[in-house]
């Protein structure tokens, strides 16, 4: 699993173990990130960071996630999202 996002996401993410967590300030930045990315890993985004990225749509396992920590009220929630997208559970 990859998270692109804010830096508040970023760094809660890899608090919770997933190390490839980048905070993504500026569309070059996010570019250079995804080249080399396989277009079916699993990835996790914000949703601002997914309208400054379309390419991002061409990931088949993509989850978008809201920008504020505060509209995700717990990890269930987070977990709830990816279930939907994806059709399975995580364990976060």
């Amino acid at each position: 699993m990859i998270v692109f996002g804010n830096q508040e996401f970023a760094i809660g993410m890899k608090l919770v173990g997933i190390k490839n967590s980048f905070a993504v300030r500026s569309r070059e930045q996010g570019l250079e990130l995804i080249k080399n990315i396989d277009k079916n890993e699993f990835i996790m985004a914000n949703v601002s960071i997914v309208k400054i990225m379309p390419e991002l749509d061409e990931f088949r396992n993509m989850v978008t996630i809201p920008d504020k920590a505060e509209e995700l009220k717990s990890t269930k929630d987070l977990n709830r999202i990816i279930k939907s997208a994806i059709g399975m559970e995580l364990n976060i």
